[in-house]
């Protein structure tokens, strides 16, 4: 049997590196997609809602069947790399082709809408595999120490939020430096874009070539298991309670993350304050690297599940506040209290973002102890699945709500009426932090799996492959 290979820090931080890099890459449209759509492409926020409710829906149904499709596969040069290496191309052209401005070109908006949206889906749906594939390298990398896996996930964390530092001071300033020179305020974006995903492009091939050895072509290892069927994969997540308990407590908190996410740029917009978004952006972007540094302390004190409730509830009041004190009363920005809740939400979400993949395959270790069928993958696919009905539902939600309020592209200004702003900062506070209570109540109230339970189900699996492997070396 072949000695298997040693996790190293060049393996952790390369693979953090080049997660965080795509972090960075699609924070462009992740933040200024709606913005682009309504200001630039002069799509009404109707349209988009009804667009993005389409093509998050594909994404979504495309997410329930990744799983599935990648434990499946029998690639040539490793079951999880191959797919990475593949998605790489298809991310970096998803993500970039959604910020061209398409307007002096193509004179129907709706036809402008539906390119949008068809690299909108070539972007999530890839990343449905790609983060899938990602997740299941850290079991490959870190075996069944829990420690090396917290060491993993926790570093991916503390370069996001380092990344998000620079990505936060850069980005606003790039696209007016790209307006300045050529006199178009739209092709900053796509020029940051693609700034941004060449660079991640670059790092994540680099992790590829170096990871190879945790992941081996499948024929070298396929007389140790046998994939499970796919009637297996299906009952080994109806049948998981904590696992659905994780399912619906994301689902609800992610639902209120992409609405505020979502409606974040135009609160400087329609304050007339965008200029100051930039210095806002970047607050956040440091508390949330502070937040990553104590995270794994944090989190060895209460455990994954307290860092999770602590931090939810924390993000739910920071966005309550923006709707209750973050416009003054006659209508214009309050920056102290609108920069302090961002930077509360960002610090709040790195304090469980750091385990989030753990959470996952804690319930994938506890159902192949259970079940002796390993469905790891499959759990780690249900991860992304709250990420998609969150997009579907919460990113959808930006439109009709913007429309609810009363916003017009791109004159919107603090002359509005009271029940503008109002209804205004309930879709950007309110609606989004309620949204987060029930998720943080959910998990509160049924997530009994902890920690020690998760470490011991590990190794009791580890031991069992290990076993079969001998045996079948035999």
């Amino acid at each position: 049997m072949n000695e298997a290979p040693k996790l190293t820090n060049l393996h952790i931080n390369t693979y953090a590196l080049s997660n965080s890099l795509n972090s960075m890459a699609f924070t462009v449209p992740m933040t200024f997609l709606t913005l682009f759509m309504t200001d630039y492409l002069r799509i009404s926020p109707v349209a988009i809602g009804t667009g993005m409710l389409i093509a998050k829906t594909v994404d979504f149904l495309v997410g329930l069947i990744a799983g599935i499709f990648i434990e499946q596969s029998n690639m040539k040069k490793g079951k999880y790399l191959s797919w990475i290496r593949l998605l790489t191309i298809t991310l970096f052209f998803g993500n970039i082709v959604q910020m061209i401005d398409t307007s002096s070109f193509i004179s129907n908006a709706t036809v402008r809408l539906a390119i949008v949206m068809i690299f909108y889906m070539m972007f999530h749906c890839s990343m449905n595999f790609y983060a899938t594939s990602r997740a299941a390298m850290i079991p490959k990398m870190a075996g069944h120490n829990m420690e090396d896996r917290k060491k993993i996930t926790a570093r991916q964390g503390q370069f996001a939020a380092a990344t998000a530092i620079i990505t936060s001071a850069v980005t606003l300033p790039a696209v007016q430096l790209v307006q300045n020179i050529t006199g178009s305020a739209s092709l900053g974006y796509f020029i940051v874009a693609a700034v941004f995903s060449v660079a991640f492009a670059t790092v994540n091939l680099i992790f590829v070539k170096i990871a190879a050895p945790f992941d081996p072509p499948q024929a070298s290892v396929a007389s140790v298991r046998k994939p499970p069927t796919v009637g297996q994969m299906v009952t080994s997540v109806v049948t998981n309670k904590q696992m659905l308990v994780l399912f619906f407590g994301f689902t609800a908190f992610t639902i209120g993350t992409q609405l505020y996410a979502g409606i974040t740029a135009y609160y400087f917009r329609v304050t007339g304050t965008f200029a100051f978004m930039t210095v806002a952006m970047t607050a956040r972007s440091i508390c949330a690297l502070l937040a990553s540094l104590v995270a794994p302390a944090l989190g060895r004190k209460i455990g994954k599940k307290g860092s999770l409730i602590f931090g939810w509830f924390i993000y739910a009041l920071s966005t309550i506040s923006i709707w209750a004190f973050g416009i003054n009363s006659d209508g214009s920005a309050n920056l102290v209290v609108m920069t302090v809740a961002m930077c509360l939400c960002q610090g709040a979400m790195y304090i469980y973002t750091v385990f989030t993949a753990n959470y996952y395959l804690d319930c994938g270790e506890y159902g192949y102890y259970d079940t002796g069928i390993d469905n790891r993958t499959m759990a780690l696919t249900v991860m992304n699945w709250p990420t998609k009905i969150g997009f579907a539902l919460g990113g959808s939600l930006v439109g009709y709500c913007l429309a609810w309020s009363g916003y017009i592209a791109p004159t919107a200004t603090t002359a509005a009426t009271f029940t503008y702003m109002n209804r205004f900062t309930m879709s950007i506070g309110l609606i989004p932090g309620i949204c987060m209570l029930i998720g943080a109540t959910i998990i509160l109230v049924a997530y009994k799996l902890t920690d020690t339970q998760a470490a011991e189900y590990a190794k009791l699996n580890a031991e069992r492959e290990a076993g079969a492997a001998a045996k079948a070396a035999n």
